[in-house]
């Protein structure tokens, strides 16, 4: 066994094999895969090995797809074959909730360019002759995904890896990690010590165990998932003997089971009522590769509405039953990139569909160890999207929540309610008591909306316009024509301080840095251009600067802060997130209400860029900080404080008509201004150039990351454009994001990020990236025309400028 190497990777399933390939296809040949066991011994030899496209987020649907391409090519590529049946996936709809969700995913589908039909009852029936079409809406159909063998697909990948140069450890379990002073990473094995520049831990449900070796918490928690094989049936043979294709994988989703050809019988699983974590203490010693007990009680219920719907089914025999745990996450979604607070430690953990998602995953990995960045947007992947607040406890309450939801309706903006509420702020209760509906972030309980008296303060979310359209657009029209106030309180907060603290910053920005007792906003780019982080920047001295971002990018950007310091003391970095509130104070009449609270002249008010203040009997900190094209502020106080700024701000604003706001109106408001949302808008998909950031940028500065990448952009052009669309000829729904948007039937041009009704301008809106040439070529026309796919239908779409 070797004692050095340039990577280490722990675990050999499907995830830890594709990454030690991809890092071996990237030319890095010194590469070594420490298994506690054999080769595809853990959940994935027990997974049902489904391989999906159908996905409503754009980053998922990208590693799907470049899995399916992997997987089609493997055996050419390595000679060993990975069992994948190419047999199309098929979900059926029975309500019309379900014929909605396949609208809008159609949608989103021809944006991220995968293959998907919307099939009438008859056809399901032609495509799937074992299934009745009695209460059949209609099925969508992706015709080039289906079905893989995991312990197939890790060995072909494992071989792969073995052609490129890799090496592979067997029943060579890790049992620590130690980082020394030059930051090489000994990792210490049972069979002895590597060295090694690169660790990535792909241990599945052995995360939690893995992880805690340095320190870290796993958001994955296995569940416990159980399938049946049935006898080979006649019916299946016979279309084998005529030629007829595999069936292929169907689901219904509002019954939460799928079934499917396996060999010549048929394979069932379901998702059954509340998920059942397993395993919440750790992985017991003995368990192995036999997986659970049986357990076919909890299958019966799910079993017998899909007899209704395959009465073959309920015929055949069973052969075998598979019980086993499955890794999940508190959101359903990867754990995937560096770790939190460590260097060139890497997690490939929390993958609840890992089968599917392991050839995508080990693609970006690498790309991301090796170029140093990944190459598509992998924010909802990002290992760092979760706090110090996902305990064990909370992940194993989370991931049941999520294995629940699985086939359950994904309707927009809907808020689950599992383990909640965690993180309150200190007016929380006050807030609820004037109607607020909260949503949940990061942890925080934050208004969404508030209900009005007499309105029962609930959620009823919708793929059309929601029971809460009306009051937000009340709070919208109130903020425009009189004074907003909002908690703004769960925002993730740092102080930078030191000799070496403007030094720091200017480096890593691509931005101006405020002068002292001003604001700015600033921006941190990737290496290819593209925005990784957004923060707006209170300097309130020379070496004392506040830097505040989303309140979900709390560790993924305390984790870029931290590592950005120079190592010589020069510069220190507090995280003052809950430690602080906020409020922001905006519209025609925000001004007043600051100068009446802050004891200032209205003029001295809009002259702010930040000062200290008193408000009430407690300190503040006012920082000039605009909403939705309206001037604001925000009066930020340690968290002791919040409670009694909220209550005099409430009194003193009551001759202003002051009017709470939650986070929904607020969307609303930006999407009238224009303005981009990191995260949805600025993303690491769009270079800073082509979401229109280029006038805050400074290029005489010559050292920031991207510059590069947007000075050989500049020279060549951008291609595409941020830019504000208006829907026309609908009045029934919105843009969420992920649309395709065409000029001219059959010309693609772009695709919409984020969306939704601006109230006080009657307009329906939308952001969206357009390639240029299409931009140039309305250029002095009058209303200029494209079109948008809402629901699975074209509807007309004008560019706005900002004074429309």
């Amino acid at each position: 066994m070797k004692s050095h190497a340039r990577v280490v990777v722990v675990g050999g399933g499907v995830v830890g094999c594709s990454v030690l390939y991809h890092l071996a296809k990237k030319g890095w040949s010194d590469v070594v895969l420490c298994e506690r066991a054999e080769i595809a011994s853990g959940a994935a030899s027990q997974a049902i090995g489904h391989v999906i496209l159908y996905t409503l987020s754009e980053c998922v649907s990208r590693l799907n797809q470049y899995g399916v391409e992997l997987y089609a090519r493997l055996e050419d590529e390595t000679g060993r074959d990975p069992g994948f049946h190419r047999c199309g996936n098929l979900r059926v709809a029975t309500h019309p909730d379900r014929l909605d969700e396949f609208k809008r995913y159609l949608s989103v589908a021809e944006s991220a360019g995968v293959n998907a039909q919307l099939l009438s009852p008859e056809e399901v029936q032609a495509l799937w002759p074992l299934l009745q079409t009695d209460g059949l809406l209609a099925g969508i159909y992706n015709p080039e995904d289906g079905h893989i063998g995991g312990s197939d697909l890790a060995l072909a990948l494992a071989e792969g890896a073995r052609q490129g140069g890799a090496e592979i450890y067997c029943n060579t379990e890790v049992v620590g990690f130690e980082q020394k002073t030059n930051g090489e990473w000994l990792v210490q094995t049972v069979r002895g010590d590597i060295t090694c520049e690169h660790v990535v831990s792909c241990t599945g449900n052995y995360a939690w165990e893995t992880l805690g070796l340095v320190g870290l918490q796993a958001q994955s928690v296995p569940v416990k998932h159980e399938y049946l094989m049935t006898e080979p049936l006649p019916e299946l043979m016979a279309r084998r003997d005529a030629g007829k294709p595999e069936l292929p994988v169907m689901r219904d989703p509002q019954e939460s089971y799928y079934v499917r050809q396996e060999g010549m019988g048929l394979a069932f699983g379901c998702y059954e009522g509340r998920g059942e974590a397993a395993f919440v203490d750790g992985v017991p010693a003995d368990y192995g590769p036999e997986g659970l007990p049986p357990d076919l009680d909890k299958l019966m219920p799910f079993m017998e509405k899909a007899v209704e719907r395959v009465p073959r089914l309920g015929t055949a025999g069973i052969m075998a039953v598979t019980h086993a745990p499955m890794p999940y996450t508190p959101d359903d979604m990867p754990t995937t990139g560096p770790a939190f607070g460590l260097r060139n430690f890497w997690l490939g953990e929390g993958n609840p569909f890992g089968i599917t998602l392991a050839g995508g995953i080990g693609w970006q990995l690498a790309e991301w160890i090796v170029e140093g960045e990944p190459s598509i947007d992998m924010w909802p992947c990002d290992s760092r999207r979760f706090g110090d607040f996902a305990t064990r406890k909370y992940s194993a309450r989370k991931v049941e929540e999520a294995y629940e939801h699985t086939y359950r309706l994904p309707k927009p903006e809907e808020e689950l309610p599992a383990a909640r509420p965690l993180k309150t702020t200190p007016i929380y209760d006050l807030l609820s008591d004037h109607g607020a509906v909260f949503g949940a972030v990061y942890g925080w309980e934050r208004p969404n909306w508030y209900a009005p008296e007499g309105v029962e303060p609930v959620d009823v979310p919708s793929f059309y316009r929601p029971n809460y359209f009306e009051h937000v657009g009340e709070e919208c029209r109130s903020a425009r024509s009189g004074v907003g106030l909002a908690d703004v309180s769960a925002a993730a907060r740092f102080v930078v301080t030191g000799a070496g603290a403007e030094a720091m910053l200017d480096r890593l920005l691509c931005t101006r840095l405020p002068e002292p007792a001003d604001v700015a906003a600033g921006y941190v780019l990737t290496t290819q251009g593209t925005v990784r982080s957004e923060f707006t920047i209170v300097r309130e001295a020379e070496d004392h600067f506040l830097l505040t971002s989303a309140a979900a990018a709390e560790r993924y950007d305390l984790d870029l802060l931290q590592k950005a310091l120079p190592g010589d003391g020069s510069v220190n970095l507090q995280n003052l997130t809950g430690g602080e509130g906020a409020l922001a104070v905006f519209g025609p009449a925000a001004a007043a209400l600051v100068a009446r609270v802050a004891e200032m002249s209205e003029s001295d008010v809009t002259d702010i860029g930040v000062t200290k203040r008193t408000v009430g009997y407690a300190p503040v900190r006012v920082v000039r900080s605009g909403v939705g094209g309206e001037d604001g502020w925000q009066i930020q106080t340690r968290s002791e404080f919040l409670r009694h700024v909220f209550l005099e701000l409430m009194l003193q604003g009551a001759s202003l008509n002051v009017r709470l706001v939650g986070a929904r109106a607020l969307n609303a408001l930006r999407l009238e201004a224009g303005s981009p949302a990191w995260g949805v808008d600025l993303t690491r998909a769009f270079t800073a150039l082509e979401s229109g950031l280029e006038g805050v940028i400074d290029f005489e500065k010559e050292d920031f990351r991207g510059r590069e990448a947007l000075m050989t952009q500049k020279e060549n052009g951008v291609g595409r454009r941020l830019v504000r669309l208006q829907v026309t000829g609908n009045a029934t729904f919105d843009a969420m994001g992920q649309e395709p948007v065409r000029a001219g039937e059959d010309r693609s041009v772009g695709k919409t990020t984020s969306g939704g009704y601006g109230h006080t301008m009657g307009k329906s809106l939308a952001m969206a990236y357009v390639a240029s040439e299409a931009l140039e070529s309305v250029e002095g026309v009058a209303e200029p025309r494209f079109e948008v796919k809402l629901m699975n239908q074209w509807f007309p779409a004008t560019l706005l400028t900002g004074a429309d």
